[in-house]
């Protein structure tokens, strides 16, 4: 008999029905089937039904039959059982548990307990499935038998698929650059409601939009001038704008890269495997580069040796590029989360600590703890120019006020799935650092580079970034990153470019006199503002005509962003209604939502209900009235109560005329209220501005460009070092 067979005769088996697979998040029925086994389950054993930490299959409830959700537990045995659910009911990363305990009574062998997830035989609709693509998603059932709390898993555990539904929407994209009479790849894909891959429909219709001249055949672009533009992509009722392509005439000295430097997989607390994740990456999300960062304190050496191998694999000079690394994974009083990325496979790993992999031999080297240690680890072992630090706020955020070395460390990641922080810019800028900007996912889904939202833990689809590299090739595009020369988006890929006195993003440079800022960007949609930052003050900005002419609007756009604190507990729960008074509600339409779980979730006369959660960025309503010159806007919410009289907000060049902006703490915690043009058809904005920087002091100045669908890139900073004036000397 094998050791599973074994471990199945003494602890029992698991059947499920139906066995899969699942449309991702579909609602249905799941009914799984226990038999004990030969040790049977003593009174104050225990059961658990135990899925990932990163899966959203909807929580179960037990006490409204008629709700979603709705689950039973049952038994042809003498016990009787109670069932609850525990987001910590087990060891990480099967924290989420069903846990049933056994008492009045114990099961014997071949006695049978029934889990209905989702029961709809008293009128539930059934419960939601996880809503993100998996190859084999696990119901682990645990069975502690002898009220040892001390839980082992099933062999027979069922695994099934959990698929895409139907297309909702196209994705096309395209390289950010090409040169002249060069043919380039258009991919085109389907996405589902939450995010998920789907193939292409077969009547698709390719067409070009911008200034020059271009043609399509198949799935090839072909410029024959130089000039910007975008492919549109239709079928059926489906459409989309691609990213913006640009046309040289030669080739640049610099070309624009794009990545996801941060997810991780099911080998720590993600989902899927090594080679599933970098499939995706390359193949699905099209990104040039990559990297994958489990979190150090699950990775033992073979784990750690495995990935070397597949990051090897999976690198290809000129097509996509991968990068070994981890996320050291301290709490936040040793310094939070670091992403440490090395140019090349065969390294060292530094850990936090050996927390979940106690058979893995402390030694000289690891754990480095706090980050003072880690930093000082590395620069033992490891060359300065071959190794990469990223400070992150995920679980726990990077204390870089506390801990940091800016050669090492001189990005800073200001999206994630986990939401938008902007406050470590401000950290950087407030403690006198000279740092770039990154945005990546730490995608849990399996999904690098297109992780998209879901119901879960994590608050938004997660971001990109973009390097100014002169080739894709391991050295250039990390010699790019360490050098700051790059940028960071919201998940679109926005043409963004910044320089002063031609010097571009990420550069330190010296001025005794006025200084030439340059910037432009070329949207994935149409655009809102360019703004240029003297550290956190606004000094410039330019926006749409649309946005200044004073033309009356009826669109009025209500907005809330913000996150709680740092930590874990940032999520800000909005729910709540708009209602307006005076004025008729023609159209409501959701702005920025990043779930299909959250929107608007019912209009009853000039009363709109929705449901939200922030986490540093932004979601709203548009609204279409009847009228603009009068009537009360009213939010009502948890988190607290606004009102606007309508007539006070109208376009115009000042923000104080369109718009009121009500605090409610928290980090930003806001809500706004603005007139909002009815259309904009802006795709790309222009700022340029001669400034004289601070003297005696390195001033840092960074752009950010703002979509009209909320989506946002930020330029990483340039550093002037500003010189004081020298007097001529007293004769």
């Amino acid at each position: 008999m094998t050791d599973d067979e074994l471990t199945s005769h003494r602890l029992g088996i698991v059947t499920l029905d139906p066995p899969g697979p699942v449309i991702a998040g579909s609602v249905g029925q799941w009914t799984l089937t226990y038999t004990v086994g030969s040790y049977g389950i003593d009174e104050g054993g225990t059961l658990k039904l135990a899925q990932r930490f990163a899966s959203d299959w909807e929580m179960p409830q037990f006490d409204q039959p008629a709700a979603p959700g709705y689950t039973t537990v049952t038994t042809d045995g003498p016990a009787r059982l109670r069932p609850y659910f525990h987001r910590k009911g087990h060891e990480r990363p099967w924290m989420k548990c069903l846990v049933i305990d056994v008492y009045d009574g114990s099961l014997a062998p071949g006695d049978t307990v029934t889990i209905t997830l989702g029961d709809r035989s008293q009128g539930s609709p059934g419960i939601r499935a996880q809503t993100f693509q998996e190859s084999a998603h696990e119901f682990r059932l645990l069975v502690d038998p002898t009220n040892a709390s001390v839980a082992l898993p099933l062999p027979t555990s069922p695994f099934f698929p959990v698929v895409s539904g139907p297309a909702v929407e196209l994705v096309c994209i395209l390289p950010a650059q090409t040169v002249v009479g060069e043919r380039v790849e258009i991919f085109v894909k389907g996405q589902d409601r939450w995010g998920n891959p789907t193939p292409a429909p077969n009547d698709l219709k390719l067409a070009w939009s911008g200034e020059g001249a271009a043609e399509i055949e198949g799935n090839r672009l072909l410029c024959h001038t130089p000039s910007t533009g975008w492919v549109l992509a239709s079928a059926g009722d489906l459409s989309c704008r691609s990213n913006p392509i640009t046309a040289f005439a030669e080739r640049p000295p610099r070309a624009r890269f794009w990545g996801d430097l941060h997810a991780q997989t099911a080998g720590t607390v993600g989902t899927g495997t090594e080679a599933e994740y970098f499939t995706f990456g390359r193949d699905v999300a099209r990104l040039d580069f990559a990297s994958h960062q489990g979190n150090d304190f699950q990775m033992d050496d073979a784990y750690w040796a495995h990935l070397n191998r597949t990051v090897s694999q999976f690198h290809a000079e000129g097509r996509f590029v991968v990068f070994p690394g981890y996320e050291w994974s301290a709490n936040t009083p040793a310094g939070g989360d670091r992403n440490v990325i090395y140019r090349q496979e065969g390294q060292p790993i530094f850990r936090s600590s050996h927390w979940q992999i106690p058979h893995t031999p402390e030694d000289a080297a690891s754990p480095a703890h706090p980050a003072s240690q880690l930093f000082a680890r590395i620069r033992q072992h490891i060359p300065p120019q071959d190794v990469l630090l990223g400070s992150h706020v995920g679980g726990r955020y990077a204390d870089i006020r506390r801990y940091f070395d800016e050669e090492l460390g001189p990005l800073v990641e200001l999206v994630s799935c986990w939401g938008v922080f902007e406050w470590m810019l401000w950290d950087a800028f407030e403690m006198g650092y000279t740092v770039g900007v990154m945005c990546n996912s730490d995608g849990h889904k399996g999904r690098p580079g297109a992780e998209g939202p879901s119901a879960g833990e994590f608050g938004i689809g997660g971001g990109l970034t973009c390097v100014l590299a002169e080739t894709l090739t391991r050295d250039a595009v990390f010699a790019a990153l360490r050098s700051r020369r790059c940028y960071g988006t919201t998940g679109p890929r926005i043409d963004l470019d910044f320089a002063i006195d031609g010097q571009p993003m990420g550069s330190v440079i010296d001025a005794s006199g006025p200084v030439d800022v340059r910037a432009s960007v070329v949207g994935c949609g149409p655009l809102e503002s360019l703004t240029l930052f003297q550290g956190r003050e606004a000094i410039a900005q330019v926006r749409p005509a649309a946005f200044t002419t004073g033309d009356p609007s009826r669109r009025v756009r209500v907005s809330w962003r913000g996150a709680r604190m740092r930590g874990r507990g940032r999520r800000v729960v909005w729910d709540g209604s708009i209602r307006v008074e005076g004025a008729t509600i023609l159209a409501a339409s959701p702005f920025a939502f990043d779930s299909a779980a959250d929107g608007i979730t019912g209009q009853e006369g000039q009363q709109i209900a929705f449901a939200s959660s922030t986490t540093g960025d932004t979601d709203g309503i548009d609204l279409t009235l009847n009228r603009a010159d009068s009537g009360r806007l009213i939010f009502e919410s948890a988190v607290g109560r606004c009102e606007v009289e309508l007539a006070e907000l109208r376009l115009g060049p000042e923000e104080s005329d369109r718009q009121r902006i009500f605090d409610f703490g928290g980090l930003g915690m806001q809500v706004c209220v603005e007139r909002y043009p009815e259309e904009v058809a802006a795709y790309s904005l222009q700022l340029t501005q001669t400034l004289t920087p601070p003297a005696g002091e390195r001033t840092p100045y960074f752009v950010k460009a703002l979509q009209t669908d909320g989506h946002a890139a930020w330029s990483s900073p340039i550093y002037v070092n500003g010189h004081k004036t020298r007097l001529a000397p007293v004769e």
